[in-house]
């Protein structure tokens, strides 16, 4: 007996592949358990090993958004498992409308799309009642397969390599800036566009959205990627040590108040753009690039530095953040210059030496031992009376 499915048929290269799709909790049932990886094992296929963080932060987007999307999964038959049957009309063609046919009870290996699959087998096991909504909506869904008929199980760690070499990963900024389901991306999304905020020069002009840092010479002053991060450093400081923590928290801090969010990052980027080299910049008295060039506020560290020593003034010492950055403004961001046989570069010559510039040979650090030992001498700069 066979399992008779629509499908959609092509080659690529001799291998015949069929586009189809299966309900998650047919797909998790006709998928074998992926073997770990190992090239010199008898059965040269497998799968990387499972990163169960990302597994549950996939599982977690399936309960949690209604309107999900998952791109398809593949899997491997073999001749003996599948077939297919292209419709009258479409024997000839190069994609042909048919009919793919399962073997009951077969398994296929899994080749790309063991975290989703597997994300949908936890979901199913947290939602067993059938009258469960999420249960519900999953059995209505469905999941796209592509299905390769190949019983040579050598092509299938190559085919997925092929693939992760094909996939240009998305940039931060990019994903960042079109992800409006984050409360934090849709506050700042209005932010960069505030006139009230020229040092966004309204989102467009200063703003780089589809790369996660400005090139040398780019008029763009500042990522999307790093916007956020020193909006969030300043709303919630750097307790949060992996992306997902810092999301949530973020959105959280926005969430329970975006007024007074909104506020405190209007006080922050404000005052950014009356540091006086960046007022420079906005008043058109030099370029973005001789900016980078001839100071470290173009540098992440810096910048990371700045935002940790201003959430620590206003957090820890009531320090309202259109003042803090008033005081900041004193300081000298200037590149400091240590020619060969000069000696060390001191605090006299920049706040930054010893923590983030090395004394030894003036080039700027990002690492984050560096920038919260600098965010501990401009909060001494914010306090001072």
């Amino acid at each position: 007996m066979e399992l008779q499915l629509p499908g959609i048929g092509y080659s690529q290269g001799q291998r015949l592949m069929v586009v189809t799709a299966l309900d998650p909790i047919a797909l998790v049932k006709t998928v074998t358990e992926p073997d770990p990886w190992n090239p010199v094992g008898e059965q040269p296929h497998g799968n990387r090993p499972v990163d169960k963080p990302h597994r549950k932060r996939i599982a977690m987007y399936l309960e949690e958004e209604e309107n999900f999307v998952l791109n398809s999964v593949v899997l491997y038959a073999r001749p003996q498992e599948a077939r297919f049957v292209p419709a009258d009309g479409y024997k000839d063609a190069s994609v042909q409308l048919g009919t793919l046919f399962l073997n009951y009870g077969a398994q296929f290996d899994v080749g790309d799309g063991q975290h989703r699959i597997g994300a949908y087998s936890d979901v199913m096991k947290q939602h067993p009642d059938e009258e469960d909504p999420i249960r519900i909506r999953m059995r209505k869904s469905g999941q796209p397969v592509v299905i390769v008929i190949d019983d040579n199980p050598l092509h299938r760690a190559q085919d997925y390599t092929d693939l992760q070499r094909n996939t240009k990963p998305q940039p931060t900024s990019l994903a960042m800036s079109m992800d409006r389901r984050q409360a934090v991306n849709r506050m700042l999304i209005k932010l960069v566009q505030d006139p009230k905020l020229p040092i966004f020069g309204d989102g467009a002009g200063r703003v780089e959205f589809v790369g996660d840092s400005p090139g040398k010479y780019s008029a763009k002053l500042l990522s999307f990627k790093t916007i956020r991060y020193l909006s969030g450093t300043v709303l919630i400081g750097v307790s949060q040590r992996s992306t997902a923590g810092w999301d949530k928290a973020v959105n959280a801090e926005v969430e329970q108040d975006e007024k007074k969010a909104s506020q405190v990052l209007h006080e922050l980027w404000g005052g950014m753009g009356r540091l006086p080299d960046i007022a420079e910049v906005i008043d058109g008295k030099r370029t973005t690039a001789d900016l980078r060039d001839k100071t470290y506020l173009a540098a992440s560290g810096v910048l990371y530095a700045l935002a940790n020593a201003v959430h620590k003034a206003h957090h820890d010492h009531h320090i309202p953040v259109r003042k803090a950055m008033e005081r900041l403004a004193t300081v000298d961001y200037r590149r400091a210059e240590r020619g060969d046989g000069q000696p060390p570069l001191t605090a006299d010559d920049t706040i930054f030496a010893g923590t983030l510039v090395d004394p030894e040979t003036g080039k700027v650090g990002s690492g984050r031992p560096a920038w919260e030992a600098a965010s501990e001498d401009l909060l001494k700069v914010i306090l001072q009376k």
